[in-house]
This record gives C-alpha cells, sequence and structure tokens, in this order.
C-alpha cells in the first residue's frame, strides 16, 4: 500500500505502536489484518513515540526498538519485542527499556538503545 500521501511534504504520521501477536503456527502476524511479519523482524523506528517519562518524551521525535513491522496499511504499525521491563540488558547487552503507550493505551516496556536514551537525556 503507498504511503506517499503526506510524506511527500515532509509531513509523518506517529506510529501505531501494537502488542505483538502469532497465529495458530506461533508465526507473529499484524494484529490488524493478519498479515505474517516474521520477515521484517529487526530495528523499527517508532515516530512520535508516546512516551510515559516526561524527560524522555520531550527528548524523542523518533525511538529506536526492535521487533517487527506490517507494512500493509497507509500508516506504519510497530509490533516491538516483549522484554521483561525496565533491565533489557537480559534481551541484547547495550540495550535498556522504556515506558511507552500502546495504542490499546497500555504502557509497556519496550527495549531500546541505551546510547539514544543517555545521548537524548544528557
Amino acid at each position: 500500500m503507498s504511503r506517499a500521501g503526506l510524506g511527500r511534504f515532509g509531513v509523518v504520521p506517529p506510529t501505531v505502536v501494537r502488542e505483538p501477536t502469532r497465529d495458530a503456527e506461533n508465526v507473529p502476524v499484524c494484529p490488524e489484518c493478519g498479515h505474517p511479519v516474521a520477515k521484517s523482524k529487526g530495528p523499527q523506528r517508532i515516530e512520535k513515540p508516546d512516551l510515559v517519562h516526561v524527560a524522555l518524551a520531550a527528548a524523542f521525535d523518533v525511538l529506536v526498538t526492535f521487533g517487527w513491522q506490517c507494512d500493509r496499511h497507509p500508516y506504519t504499525i510497530v509490533l516491538p519485542m516483549r522484554i521483561g521491563g525496565e533491565d533489557a540488558s537480559a534481551f541484547v547487552d547495550g540495550w535498556t527499556g522504556v515506558e511507552i503507550r500502546f495504542a490499546d493505551d497500555h504502557v509497556r516496556h519496550v527495549a531500546t538503545p541505551e546510547r539514544e536514551v543517555t545521548e537524548h537525556v544528557e
């Protein structure tokens, strides 16, 4: 699906952030359309993230996280990989957890590179 729209003029809508879901074969799928997204696993960009921490919210226009993305919509849907909480070092060394509000209004931790947080907050 084309995402040209207002992007041609530098207008970027916020990314829709959803909880990852899986189908009957345990394959990651988009919760909105059911399309398999396993091949998109990797670093993802969340435009205009709804961060809970006030200092972080003011500092980030784009948040890098790790998970999947569905590109079958006129907007970007990112499905961040589940992490245990604020300490994402068990996930990947050098990453930390930050709280973000998902599209369903639930607040969850997502992984982001530690250096991104330290660079934006200092």
